[in-house]
């Protein structure tokens, strides 16, 4: 009988189960090109700022342009990545990914500021995509995990080498603060820079755990490289990551020991690296201490040991610090359970609970725990699907370690979750969702944890992957995060060159008046985004240009604009004051004054800008008022300077009670310069009209800062001449001078501004140009201590003029200059 024929089974010919595709040969070029893109991804490491303000705009542009290049190349794979797009977005991370990703572009249409929800809602559709992206690239490809976890080994390498050789240099050039603070990499902040060096540290110890003998001699010394930077960076969350790591893995190899019953096995791979990690935390500790001790001030950083008791003192200030963030995001939250105040929002949302504890205009850009964060941003609902993706992954991992499945799955379910525990404590102390290096991980991590839960349920249910099964997800998929992608692209560029504006813009805020020019500074800003990185309306700033280039009508339009950009800072409130008064509008320069400052009480520039309003409308009861509300918070000199000059000038003269103000304040601050100042004006005017107008009159604030740099000039010449650094010193006084007569214009009728400027000309051996000045304090006629008469006649006696020297040497000491005494016994015979 003829046998009968049998078809062959087309599933059977053409199918793989994951179990074996994922022991697939990884020289294959198919299994590279994930490589390449996960190494392509990882060079945002290496993304400079590209002269931006902060490195964040470029490497965020960076990784939009990463994920357009992926998505096309899967695209362009006709018969791959099908199934694993069409079984990942079947798990259920990422349909919580998605709800919350939905959510939080939902929240762009409520928030605040929806410009800049949208700034930050585009950093979550590119972290999304790259979680996708390289999930699908590495599905079933758990041989390519040792290449991966060694490239960020080598990562790591460079990293610590380089941070290394920074502080190395730095020792004895700065302080051991300042120096501990410079150590970021390119992140644009130290803590976030520890927590990115401690989620490397788990594919080191992978390394450790699976190579051979060489393999794990060149990866004990990245370990213990790495260790030694992430406890000399002193980031104490870091610390904590690094032990709950260590505390985990060594859990996991007694646990297979008793499983398998190999102690020696067990007790290699914990001494492969306890020993690297102790080896690092003495030599970090000795060399701290040794850097320590070279130090006048030791200053807030220190040892491991002193960094972790300080980690744990509840009293500790920057403890209290956070924990206050927290409580005000959480209150936040209570207040807004459904709807928060917009993804990216809270930097607007905390200023009215910061105000009575924030100097000036910082803004608390973040809660400094990102969980709490979401759930002020997002309301209740957004944060709950935040944390679901922390308790998902922590499922995920205990349910592949509980499996049948193989060995790889195992260590990769593992080590992602280790590397995934220093970004969730990073998350609870920090804020990494804003930083691109720290998203870049959590999509690495998430992915490779999801996609080794994926392999045992496939296993489980015995599931085989066709590479015939059509499927629409990954077309669907591709052009859709294409069409989130292009505009992505677009907001993320515009921000980049807002940044690259702002590295300019943002020092020269400090500057009175401004050094840039408004054409030069407008042009460069783009519409997107609205808030500069320290949190001020970008239109207020362009305000500000046009109203010290008197475009007061235009300065108002982008003022009254700024408002909604961020209505609780009151910056443009601060700049419409200025304006007003400059037109002479006082009812409108009170009312935007006051605003200001009552919204922002420590702020010190709206408080000098409502004195000096009330003070040209002869408001003393107001400006009363502001000085008992100002000095609630801060009892600083400049509270007492301010009040005292605003009352002379809103009364029109000294008076016994003003009196009584200043040598109250001068038992407060009894070495302020500007009390003195202000005590002898008093005096001046005691029981008399101010002699002129612009002594005391508004304006006053502006020659303060003259005055202001003028006095920092003169202690840095008198630091240099200690130094006998003649270059500097002549350079210092110099500026002095300039700066005390810019003041002595402003407020021609203070003597002691044109003492300042002479005798900054005198100590750089210019006699005549300083009796050009003191003369004008003699002309006043209101200086009674025999200063001026001292300085003059030693500035004649200098010039050879002995008698005219002599003569006013005589009257110092009438006055009661002492130190005129011992010149005129040598030389006045």
């Amino acid at each position: 009988m003829a046998k009968k024929y049998q078809a062959p089974n087309p599933i059977q010919k053409d199918t793989i189960p994951l179990s074996v595709k994922s022991k697939q040969p990884s020289y294959r070029l198919s299994n590279l090109i994930p490589l390449f893109f996960g190494l392509l991804y990882l060079g945002v490491h290496f993304v400079p700022d590209l002269g931006a303000y902060d490195a964040f705009g470029s490497q965020w542009l960076y990784i939009v342009i990463v994920d357009i290049i992926v998505i096309l190349y899967i695209l362009a794979k006709k018969n791959e990545y099908d199934l694993a797009t069409a079984t990942l977005f079947k798990n259920i991370f990422s349909k919580l990914y998605l709800v919350f990703f939905i959510l939080a572009g939902l929240s762009t249409f409520t928030a605040i500021n929806p410009t800049e929800a949208w700034v930050c809602y585009v950093r979550i559709i590119a972290t999304l995509i790259a979680y996708f992206n390289i999930a699908i690239l590495f599905q079933g490809r758990f041989d390519l995990f040792k290449w991966l976890a060694q490239m960020l080994g080598l990562i790591l390498l460079v990293e610590s080498f380089q941070t290394l050789s920074q502080f190395l240099n730095g020792v004895g050039t700065m302080d051991l603060s300042t120096l501990i603070l410079s150590l970021k990499g390119t992140t644009g902040n130290k803590n976030i820079f520890a927590a990115d060096l401690v989620v490397k540290i788990p594919f080191v110890i992978y390394c450790l755990h699976s190579f051979k003998l060489w393999g794990r001699i060149f990866n004990m010394g990245i370990l213990i490289l790495g260790a030694i930077t992430i406890f000399i960076v002193n980031a104490r969350a870091s610390y904590v990551s690094l032990l709950l790591i260590l505390i985990f893995y060594f859990t996991y190899c007694l646990l297979e020991y008793i499983k398998e019953k190999k102690l020696e096995q067990a007790m290699y791979r914990i001494s492969y690296v306890l020993l690297p990690i102790m080896a690092a935390f003495f030599i970090s500790q000795i060399e701290i201490s040794n850097v320590k001790n070279l130090q006048e001030e030791k200053g807030g950083y220190g040892t491991v040991t002193e960094r972790l008791a300080s980690a744990v003192a509840f009293n500790a200030e920057d403890n209290q610090v956070r924990i206050r963030l927290w409580a005000h995001a959480i209150d936040y939250t209570k207040h807004h359970p459904l709807i928060g105040c917009g993804i990216g929002n809270w930097k607007i949302a905390s200023i009215p609970y910061q105000k009575i504890f924030i100097n000036d205009l910082v803004v608390p850009l973040h809660a400094h725990n990102d969980f709490v964060e979401i759930f002020a941003e997002l309301g209740i609902p957004g944060g709950l699907l935040y944390l679901g993706l922390f308790v998902c992954i922590l499922i995920f991992t205990i349910k592949v370690y509980r499996s049948n499945a193989d060995e790889q799955t195992k260590i990769v379910s593992l080590f992602s979750f280790l590397a995934f525990i220093g970004y969730s404590i990073d998350a609870f102390f920090n804020f990494p969702i804003e930083r691109p290096i720290s998203q870049i991980f959590f999509a690495f991590f998430v992915a490779l944890n999801v996609n080794a839960f994926i392999n045992v349920r496939k296993e489980q249910k015995q599931d085989i992957v066709s590479r015939q099964t059509p499927t629409a997800f990954k077309a669907v998929f591709g052009l859709t995060a294409i069409l989130f992608l292009l505009p992505a692209g677009y907001v993320t560029y515009l921000t980049y060159k807002s940044l690259v504006a702002q590295r300019i813009i943002i020092p020269d805020m400090d500057n009175e008046p401004l050094k840039l020019k408004w054409n030069e500074i407008i042009p460069l800003l783009p519409s997107i985004p609205n808030l500069s990185a320290s949190g001020q309306p970008l239109d207020a700033i362009k305000g500000r240009y046009l109203m010290e280039a008197g475009k007061y009508e235009e300065a108002l339009v982008l003022l009254n604009r700024a408002i909604s950009a961020n209505p609780v800072i009151a910056y443009s409130e601060f700049i419409k004051a200025g304006v007003f008064y400059k037109l002479g509008n006082m009812d409108s320069a009170y009312i935007n004054a006051s605003s200001a400052f009552y919204t922002k009480p420590r702020a010190k520039t709206y408080y000098q800008t409502l004195i000096a309003v009330l003070a040209k409308r002869k408001d003393t009861l107001p400006i009363q008022k502001a000085f008992e509300e100002a000095i609630r918070y801060r009892n600083e000199v400049y509270v007492w300077n301010f009040y005292i000059l605003g009352m002379l000038n809103a009364q029109g003269k000294g008076s016994g009670k003003l009196l009584k103000l200043a040598d109250s304040a001068l038992r407060l601050f009894p070495e302020s310069p500007d009390l003195l100042l202000r005590r002898k004006e008093v005096i001046q005017f005691m029981g008399t009209p101010v002699v002129t107008q612009k002594a005391v009159s508004i304006d006053f604030a502006e020659s303060q800062v003259y005055y202001d740099k003028g006095l920092a000039d003169f202690s840095k010449a008198v630091a240099a001449a200690a130094r006998k650094e003649e270059a500097i010193k002549k350079e210092a006084y110099t500026s002095a001078a300039k700066n005390f007569l810019k003041a002595a214009e402003i407020s021609p009728g203070n003597y002691i501004i044109y003492e300042n400027a002479a005798i900054a000309y005198f100590n750089m051996g210019e006699f005549s140009k300083s009796l050009t000045y003191f003369n004008k304090v003699l002309a006043l006629k209101t200086a009674v201590d025999g200063k001026t008469e001292y300085f003059t006649g030693v500035a004649f006696y200098n010039l050879g003029k002995k008698e005219e020297g002599c003569k006013y040497l005589q009257i110092a000491l009438s006055k009661g200059w002492k130190e005129a005494d011992a010149i005129i016994k040598v030389n006045c015979k």
